[in-house]
């Protein structure tokens, strides 16, 4: 007979009682199964969490709360049954497992979803009566001043309106869907919060930005088609004028 998985998480985070406790360190002693068995649960926690964490930190909840999940369910399922065969333990440990996965997979639905493109209903685009010669005035951006651009209190509203609440330091650009260099508002109907950490990012879309600029002020592009162009469909526009399928 070998220790549950329970038994095996909840020693490894110290959450038995003392007598409990001492009975399971003993039989890890005897029993090296068991031992592999809680490095590999472990391990697999550790590696879920660096996984994910590192491409999705700002939209999962902290370890704590999934850990403390999978314990409930664990827990249901433990009952007052005695230890089950090693076998039989890990089958359970999988079926909890899937039961996480699902429970992830809803949590992140109702989080923010793909941000590389705004939300039409949001953030449509607007534009400010300006002439070629207005747009050609305005000097590029540095990188690191767009984002300078937009007042806080407006950034708020921009995370609010997409519900993102404590959103990472650098881990969006509030950015101008129609950029003021192509004559873009001032308005939050212009405006969305864009990720940084993604393929489609906010670096990305402003190489597109600087493009559009260069070929207006250089008489090769209309404005309107510049600005409906971005507006419509950032990432064609980008494929479009750079003739690749994949940022560069």
């Amino acid at each position: 007979m070998h220790l549950t998985d329970q038994d095996l998480i909840l020693s490894a985070d110290g959450e038995l009682d003392a007598r409990r406790a001492a009975e399971v360190r003993s039989h890890l002693d005897a029993c090296w199964s068991c031992r592999t068995r809680q490095a590999e649960l472990q391990q697999a926690v550790t590696d879920f969490m660096r996984a994910y964490r590192s491409e999705l930190d700002y939209r999962l909840p902290p370890h704590a709360g999934p850990r403390a999940l999978l314990k409930a369910q664990m827990d249901q399922r433990a009952g007052p049954a005695p230890a089950v065969p090693y076998r039989t333990a890990f089958a359970g440990a999988l079926i909890a497992a899937s039961i996480t996965a699902i429970v992830f997979s809803i949590s992140l639905m109702r989080m923010p979803g793909d941000l590389s493109k705004p939300k039409n209903t949001l953030t449509p685009g607007e534009t400010r009566a300006v002439t070629i010669d207005d747009v050609c005035r305005l000097q590029k951006p540095r990188d690191e001043d767009r984002s300078l651009y937009v007042p806080v209190s407006l950034r708020q509203k921009v995370f609010s309106e997409y519900g993102i609440r404590d959103a990472r330091p650098n881990a969006y650009e509030v950015d101008y869907l129609i950029t003021p260099e192509l004559g873009g508002a001032d308005s939050i109907r212009n405006l969305w919060p864009e990720p940084y950490s993604i393929m489609w990012n906010a670096r990305v879309k402003d190489e597109l930005e600087d493009r559009l600029h260069d070929l207006v002020c250089e008489g090769k592009l209309d404005l309107t088609t510049a600005q409906r162009e971005i507006s419509t469909d950032w990432i064609a526009a980008y494929k479009k004028y750079f003739h690749t399928d994949r940022p560069l």
